[in-house]
């Protein structure tokens, strides 16, 4: 099966999708689909957007800031900056994440007692985040319905459950939490159970159990902390 019609079976047939992944990782597609889109996207943000009207965005959501803090934020932004601190991080950061997924599932496939190896659970990691392509486009018709400039980081991604549902300010302490969270997370997080089930031939409980505990702990813990704040 070819990576192309793998990337359209994760949306209508996951099982055989994971199956034609199992024999053929084949991650280059998906890998730079969402890296080259992601950063394309945001390229194309920071040259639209108002930078000033952005910066003091950036500023009102951090009260405790130094006047002398935000002015030298406003002296060193401008859009080439912002673009290659975000390509940085995204050519970084996201091979990173994929690594840290696919060490957890190499180490609880071996506490199960599955011999599935690294770099399988890395194709797995690399196709369960395929939904997120779905970001791109969304994004994108965003800049295209914003004529002034004037839209937040928060705001280009109009799937997050904070933009769709609660509508909270960057200074609640509740708002990067609910921003985090989109819904192709939710297809992506069905997705790892479906390979998870499939390749290590585990209960339903158990593949559920480790797609979604890394998941119950993070949010778990940013939860407490946006609590700690007084954010309700």
């Amino acid at each position: 099966m070819s990576a192309i019609k793998t990337l359209g079976q994760m949306f209508t047939e996951p099982g055989k999708a994971f199956e034609a992944v199992q024999e053929r990782s084949m991650i280059a597609l998906p890998l730079i689909l969402t890296i080259v889109g992601t950063l394309a996207l945001w390229a194309w943000y920071y040259q639209v957007v108002d930078v000033n009207w952005l910066i003091d965005q950036m500023v009102a959501a951090q009260p405790d800031m130094e006047p002398a803090q935000a002015e030298s934020m406003r002296k060193m932004m401008n859009p080439t900056m912002l673009t290659v601190f975000t390509a940085v991080g995204v050519v970084i950061m996201m091979p990173l994440i994929l690594l840290i997924s696919a060490t957890y599932y190499t180490l609880s496939a071996k506490v199960i007692g599955s011999e599935i190896g690294f770099g399988k659970w890395f194709a797995l990691s690399t196709w369960s985040m395929v939904p997120a392509l779905l970001l791109i486009p969304a994004g994108a018709i965003k800049i295209l319905m914003t004529s002034n400039g004037q839209l937040t980081q928060e705001q280009l991604n109009p799937l997050s459950l904070n933009q769709l549902f609660f509508h909270l300010p960057a200074s609640d302490a509740w708002a990067g939490l609910l921003s985090s969270i989109h819904l192709p997370m939710f297809w992506s997080l069905f997705l790892a159970f479906v390979g998870y089930k499939l390749w290590t031939r585990k209960s339903s409980a158990t593949a559920w159990t480790v797609v979604l505990l890394p998941y119950v702990l993070i949010y778990g813990i940013w939860a407490l902390v946006a609590m700690s704040k007084g954010g309700a």
